[in-house]
């Protein structure tokens, strides 16, 4: 996902607007008070010291995380609030399977105040397309679709 190109998901109960950016998105998130320009600063500050980089996953794959996909990540509350799960998210990588439109599915686990499970999708360029905290049942829903590309052999 590119600053410039219009938004076509939508996040946890909010509307999109067609032709609206990521960054404008956001913006205009901020205005209306859906979350606060604070925020948005720490998790773009810790994009710029922890993701802009990119995160090694445990595939062995490098993940790209743009300002773009952090726009996008973060409408999500449950992300905003902890966008440090970012990081943890792909870290925390124990399966990736075959999704549609050329993308992957990514399943993984890690643990905050207790044991979190999530998806991950990924484009074919290992870009970060979009991200969820999922329950259990979930999970293993999505376990069962496409095909199996990677498995940790250990999982946490």
């Amino acid at each position: 996902m590119t600053g410039n190109q219009p938004v076509d998901q939508g996040g946890e109960g909010e509307a999109v607007r067609k032709n609206e950016t990521t960054k404008e998105r956001v913006d205009r998130l901020v205005a209306e008070g859906e979350m606060t320009a604070q925020a948005v600063a720490n998790a773009e500050r810790v994009w710029k010291e922890r993701l802009a980089n990119g995160i090694l996953m445990p595939t062995g794959d490098m993940a790209t995380v743009t300002l773009s996909d952090l726009h996008h990540v973060i409408v999500d509350i449950r992300i905003l609030r902890k966008f440090e799960r970012i990081e943890r998210m792909l870290k925390g990588i124990f399966e990736v399977r075959t999704s549609r439109l050329d993308r992957r599915l990514a399943l993984t686990r890690w643990h905050e105040e207790h044991p979190l499970v999530g998806l991950v999708v990924l484009l074919d360029s290992n870009q970060l397309w979009t991200l969820h905290v999922v329950d259990d049942k979930r999970l293993r829903r999505e376990q069962n679709k496409g095909t199996l590309l990677w498995r940790r052999l250990e999982h946490p």
